[in-house]
This record gives structure tokens, C-alpha cells and sequence, in this order.
């Protein structure tokens, strides 16, 4: 695997002994964590994750007995095609730590600015934002989704108290919360947190309703009216009223 790693990671960056080392202290983290969380890496530390990720996802192709020549599968180096396994484990992992568009890249990409205002308006009313969530399930890595669905739709609501945060800073909240790999219910939370913690107040409503989740609309039960709905709140979301005025 080294072998295998070293000479990809050569094509792009240097000092291949050093990264590989900071790689290997890396410790394990929760499918739905972030690294930064309690560790640090660079783009080249990330960049060998890939190349591990890829290595291991071949040898799961040649086990499957996957043809690895074939012209839709195959790695061509010389022509900048990193091949299907390379395209997998860049969906599972992002493409560096910036990358906000990859499906699993939340778990390894640096936090987004979040801008936030004082509140010097004193605004005590709900601002409300209805986003796209794009997530997947942690127990098969296939994705879930507000996109499939016209009765699909995510909403997050939040009362300031000190802090107005700029209005499209929610999506991206949203995005690099879920591009990781979770159980709906335990996402619905996350994203209670994170609002909280970010515009620094409980009042905060989640609601990810009737969306779409691939391990059932994709297999197992093929169901084509399959759809889960959660919420979190907190703070003056306890009031029913309130919340139901901003679904």
C-alpha cells in the first residue's frame, strides 16, 4: 500500500515520509464527527487518506472480481483519471479540506465562516430558512436526501439574542453538518447544536421532513413512499404555536 500511495501522492506534493507519519497518528473519529474536532491535518495528510481509501476500495474491486481494465473503471495516470475506486473514496472523503460538494467531505473539511451581526436592531422574532439537505445513512453509506420528493423539505428557525447570523450562512451550516454520515434523528440534533451554539441561543428549531432515504428507496424495501420527518427545538420553540408558525 505505501508503494501504492507514494507514488501518487509524488505526482502532486513533496515530503511524502513526513505526511505519512502525521497519517498514521491520526486517530479514528465517529462516521459522524469532524476531524478538526480534537485533531489537525493538511491537505497533504489528507491527500494520503485518499490514496489509502483508494488503495483498500481496489482490492475490495478485484475481491468482487470487478476488471479493473475496464474503460469505466480504470485508473490512467497519465491522463489525470484517478479510476472508480479513486472516484469513490474521493466522494466518501472530499477532495482537500475545503471541499463542501463531496458527500462524505463534511467529515474531513475545515469549518466554514459563519458571519454573524450584532443584533442591534434587538429583532426577537424567528428568521427562518428553508434549506437542501444532503446526507447519508451511517449504517450503509448511501445518501438521504430533501431533493427527492416535492413534499421534501428542510427548515431552520432561530430567534437572535446577541448575534444575526447572515442568512445564507444556514446552508452552509446545513451542508457541512450533513456531508458526513449519520442516523436522521441524531443529524436533526446536530444541526440544533451547531445553530446554537453559532447564533448563541436556545431558540432554535430543526425540521428535516418526509425525506428520502436511499437504504430503503434503493434497496431492501424498494419503497417508493418512503419518507422519515424529525424536528429539535429548544428555548421559545417549546411553545407548539411558535413552532407550527414556522413549518
Amino acid at each position: 500500500m505505501k508503494k501504492f500511495v507514494r507514488d501518487r501522492y509524488e505526482l502532486k506534493y513533496s515530503n511524502f515520509n513526513k505526511n505519512w507519519k502525521l497519517y498514521n497518528e491520526l486517530e479514528d473519529f465517529a462516521p459522524n464527527e469532524n476531524v478538526f474536532d480534537k485533531q489537525t491535518i493538511t491537505n497533504e495528510v489528507h491527500y494520503i487518506m485518499r490514496l489509502c481509501a483508494q488503495y483498500h476500495l481496489t482490492e475490495a474491486f478485484k475481491a468482487m472480481k470487478v476488471n479493473l481494465n475496464d474503460d469505466n473503471v480504470a485508473e490512467v495516470l497519465e491522463e489525470g483519471n484517478i479510476g472508480t475506486p479513486g472516484r469513490i473514496a474521493k466522494v466518501l472523503c472530499g477532495a482537500d479540506i475545503y471541499d463542501d460538494r463531496e458527500l462524505g467531505g463534511g467529515r474531513w473539511s475545515v469549518k466554514p465562516r459563519l458571519a454573524s451581526f450584532p443584533n442591534t436592531g434587538n429583532t426577537s422574532i424567528p428568521i427562518t430558512k428553508r434549506v437542501d439537505i444532503i446526507s447519508n445513512c451511517s449504517h450503509h453509506f448511501i445518501p438521504f436526501t430533501t431533493l427527492q420528493r416535492e413534499d421534501s423539505y428542510a427548515i431552520i428557525s432561530y430567534i437572535p439574542d446577541k448575534q444575526v447570523l447572515g442568512i445564507s450562512k444556514l446552508q452552509r451550516v446545513a451542508d457541512w453538518v450533513s456531508q458526513r454520515f449519520w442516523l436522521q434523528e441524531d443529524l436533526t440534533k446536530a444541526l440544533y447544536d451547531e445553530v446554537s451554539k453559532v447564533a448563541e441561543t436556545d431558540s432554535v428549531y430543526v425540521g428535516l421532513f418526509n425525506l428520502v432515504h436511499g437504504c430503503e428507496s434503493n434497496r431492501g424495501a424498494k419503497s417508493s413512499d418512503g419518507a422519515f420527518t424529525s424536528e429539535y427545538y429548544g428555548g421559545a420553540f417549546e411553545d407548539p404555536e411558535l413552532r407550527n408558525s414556522v413549518k
